[in-house]
């Protein structure tokens, strides 16, 4: 219920600050239950993301940010959860499946912190995620020079499944080339 108000309350300044353009929105599928998944390069990415599109986004966190109690009760109260960089984090990993099971979307940034850099990175988690769940994956690219009044393109691209690794074993390497490919269609967007 918090997710709506705040939303609802920041998406008009949202919009007329960053002159946010939204393409692709019909690309969202009309259930939920699957994984929003984009780039990032500032802290303020999930909220662009989250003022953009329509469904309501439970954001995987780092841990630190909920380290700070007034912060990381806000950050509660709007569905985000938290995960321990670098490492497996299996409470983070549980949370996200659950939350798909009972068809909730959760955002990931694969490249799992901010990345400024032309490099292509990628944590095997979105790979694995939609594997596990069997959800498909909802590729979004902003686009932003994150001036005040400067054109914002956040661009929706068509969903991508993983069908064709549901019943394969799979090790860490290829969950991190699968997440790798999967970045590589989220910046050709």
């Amino acid at each position: 219920m918090l997710y709506k108000i705040v939303r609802l309350i920041i998406k008009p300044f949202l919009f007329i600050f960053y002159n946010i353009k939204v393409e692709g929105i019909d690309n969202i599928p009309k259930e939920d239950g699957y994984i929003v998944c984009g780039n990032h390069i500032k802290a303020i990415d999930p909220i662009l993301m989250a003022a953009a599109l329509p469904c309501q986004i439970h954001f995987m966190a780092k841990n630190e940010l909920f380290k700070n109690p007034l912060l990381g009760a806000l950050l509660k109260a709007v569905g985000a959860f938290s995960i321990k960089r670098g490492e497996p984090d299996l409470k983070s990993i549980r949370t996200s499946l659950k939350l798909l099971r009972n068809n909730k979307n959760i955002g990931i940034f694969p490249e799992g912190t901010r990345n400024i850099s032309d490099e292509l990175k990628a944590e095997p988690g979105i790979a694995m995620l939609s594997i596990k769940s069997k959800k498909g994956i909802l590729p979004v690219s902003i686009k932003s020079s994150y001036k005040l009044f400067k054109k914002t393109r956040i661009i929706v691209g068509d969903v991508i499944y993983l069908n064709e690794f549901y019943d394969i074993k799979l090790k860490n390497n290829d969950y991190i080339n699968i997440s790798l490919e999967i970045m590589k269609k989220i910046r050709s967007l």
